[in-house]
C-alpha cells in the first residue's frame, strides 16, 4: 500500500498572501466538513505557482497569539478586551508571516510504512503529498492507522 492509496486528493489549501484571517474563517468553514472526520485540522499552504510553500495549523495560530502578548504588560493582559485587541493585531498579517516553512512531504509513491514512521517519528496529525512540487493529497494518521490495521477488523 501506498500513500496515493489513502491519501485524500480534496485538500483544502490557502494562499501564503492570504490573511490570518482568512486562515481562521477557511479553518472555521472545514471544521464541520466529513472529509476531515478524524483529523486534525490545518491547512496547506501554497505558493504562486499552487506548489507546497507550508503548513498553517492551529497550534501556529495561538502561538503568534500568545507571542504578540509577551510585549503586554500584566495589567494589560487583565482587560476585557485583551484577547480583541490581540486579534485585531493579528488578523490582517499574511498566512506566510506565521506558517510552519518547509514541511516534510511525501510522493504518491511513498510506502505506508514509511508514512508511520515519519508521523511516530515526528508527531505529525498531517503530511502532504506532492507531485512535482505541487500538491495532490494529504495523509491524515487516524486514516493511516485504519489502513494498516484493517486486517485486525477482518
Amino acid at each position: 500500500m501506498k500513500a496515493k492509496d489513502i491519501m485524500i486528493s480534496d485538500v483544502t489549501t490557502i494562499s501564503r498572501k492570504a490573511s490570518i484571517k482568512e486562515a481562521v474563517l477557511l479553518l472555521k468553514k472545514n471544521y464541520g466538513d466529513k472529509s476531515f472526520l478524524n483529523a486534525a485540522p490545518g491547512l496547506v499552504v501554497i505558493n504562486d505557482w499552487g506548489e507546497l510553500a507550508g503548513v498553517l495549523m492551529p497550534l501556529t495560530i495561538m502561538t503568534a497569539l500568545v507571542e504578540s502578548a509577551r510585549d503586554n504588560s500584566s495589567v494589560e493582559k487583565e482587560k476585557d478586551d485583551f484577547y480583541e485587541q490581540l486579534c485585531e493585531n493579528l488578523k490582517d498579517k499574511l498566512v506566510e508571516d506565521i506558517m510552519e516553512r518547509e514541511p516534510l512531504s511525501v510522493t504518491e509513491d511513498a510506502r505506508i510504512f514509511d508514512l508511520v514512521d515519519l508521523f511516530v517519528t515526528h508527531r505529525f496529525h498531517r503530511i502532504p503529498v506532492v507531485r512535482d512540487k505541487k500538491v495532490v493529497g494529504v495523509i491524515y494518521r487516524t486514516p493511516l492507522l485504519f489502513a494498516m490495521t484493517s486486517c485486525l477488523t477482518k
